[in-house]
């Protein structure tokens, strides 16, 4: 394990030189502070609309970091050829492909985890107005109640420390699709496959729908497609749990940190499973 650790942090190294990655990190941040700008809204409406859009900004730059950094991993280094000098010596093949992906992981871990604080930092300022200082005007000429503003951020903390953890599960599924699709895919047609795959297991429900069609109309090839998709891609539609996060006050009959969990753990072993297959692949692999 050691081996894998030393190439996964020289591959975390080699991934946040890259220009690219700090340019999807600089933007997501820059649209997470204009929210600010959103004065013209109640403090509740603000902080709703704030956190559902910053969550989608996470998913979504998440999602390209993911991939730009998954489709380079492995043919970088055969370009460069340093893949042979790596291979010469003592570590295993598993070992070398488990440690690209464990660098892509953290990676995008580091870069979820930047925006996540950005998007806290943002959160703790706006929690300094009470959400029902817009019905009364009278308490905005009252000084901040230091104690309810910290309970205030810290249960906002709570619930987007909850979706960030989710949806990096859900981007760890992408890295591993990604890292091993690499070893069949140029990084280009690797990219949009995956990007593919994410968006259509983003919409499982539809893919379903289409699946059970009973039209006569509808082609046998196309409800079997359909059916395919359905069982073997991952449901990314059950990692969105931004109404739990955004409407926390409306209570539903789920253990939101239970569900989290569940739907986390879901992510890491289909993502395994993703791995043990490139592992498979890349040991019979001639490079």
């Amino acid at each position: 394990m050691r081996n894998v650790w030393v190439i996964a942090r020289n591959t975390f190294g080699d991934a946040m030189r890259k220009r690219v990655l700090l340019i999807f990190l600089l933007i997501a941040v820059v649209m997470m502070i204009l929210a600010l700008l959103l004065n013209y809204f109640t403090a509740r409406e603000q902080t709703t609309i704030f956190k559902s859009t910053q969550l989608v900004i996470i998913l979504i730059f998440g999602a390209l970091i993911a991939i730009t950094t998954a489709v380079f991993l492995i043919p970088n280094e055969i370009e460069r050829r340093t893949i042979y000098s790596v291979l010469s010596k003592p570590i295993q093949r598993w070992e070398f492909f488990a440690g690209k992906f464990a660098g892509g992981a953290i990676t995008v871990g580091v870069m979820v985890g930047l925006m996540t604080a950005a998007l806290m930092l943002v959160l703790f300022v706006l929690a300094a107005k009470p959400a029902q200082a817009a019905l009364d005007p009278s308490m905005g000429t009252q000084g901040v109640n230091v104690q309810e503003w910290m309970q205030r951020a810290m249960t906002d903390w709570g619930l987007v420390l909850r979706g960030a953890i989710v949806i990096y599960f859900q981007l760890v599924i992408v890295t591993a699709i990604a890292t091993t699709l690499s070893l069949f895919l140029t990084p280009t047609v690797n990219f949009s496959v995956t990007a593919f795959l994410w968006i259509v297991g983003s919409l499982q429900w539809l893919v379903n729908a289409l699946a059970d069609r009973k039209d006569e109309q509808a082609f046998s090839i196309v409800r079997l497609l359909a059916k395919g998709f359905y069982y073997l891609l991952p449901h990314f539609q059950d990692f969105n749990i931004m109404g739990s996060i955004i409407h926390s006050e409306v209570e539903m009959n789920v253990n939101h940190i239970l569900y989290a969990t569940q739907v986390s753990l879901y992510g890491l072993v289909y993502a395994l499973l993703w791995l043990m297959m490139g592992i498979i692949v890349f040991d019979r692999k001639e490079v």
